[in-house]
């Protein structure tokens, strides 16, 4: 019997083997990439209507926010106009008028940061 024969058999039994198991190997492994590629795709689609809810959510709470400042407003302007309203009345009333223009611009510039955010957030396709 030839030796160089056995050993020549045997390293091509060899590389046969480890080309199939290579190939097994890179099978699930593009399986695996696609599944996951999958599975993000799905993710990305189920988060992309949260993200519309949670724009609906800010504009929903911003509304309740500023909702009761404007007749707060209307009111503190007719208070001013009392005639027999006190100049420490009056500077009281226009505190109250500036706090409550500023808790409506802070409103409003959340609302806004939340639109540009919602706009700037990364789309999936």
């Amino acid at each position: 019997m030839d030796v160089r024969f056995d050993v020549d058999a045997q390293s091509l039994a060899r590389r046969i083997v480890e080309s199939f198991f290579d190939n097994v190997i890179i099978e699930a492994t593009v399986q695996f990439v696609g599944e996951h590629e999958q599975a993000l795709k799905q993710l990305n689609a189920q988060l992309k209507p949260r993200r519309t809810s949670n724009a609906e959510v800010v504009q929903r709470i911003t509304h309740l926010l500023r909702e009761p400042l404007g007749p707060l407003l209307v009111g503190l302007e007719v208070l001013l106009r009392e005639e027999n309203l006190s100049p420490r009345g009056v500077e009281m009333i226009e505190v109250l008028q500036r706090s409550v223009k500023k808790e409506a611009q802070a409103i409003e510039e959340l609302l806004q940061s939340t639109e540009l955010f919602e706009k700037n957030a990364p789309q999936s396709s």
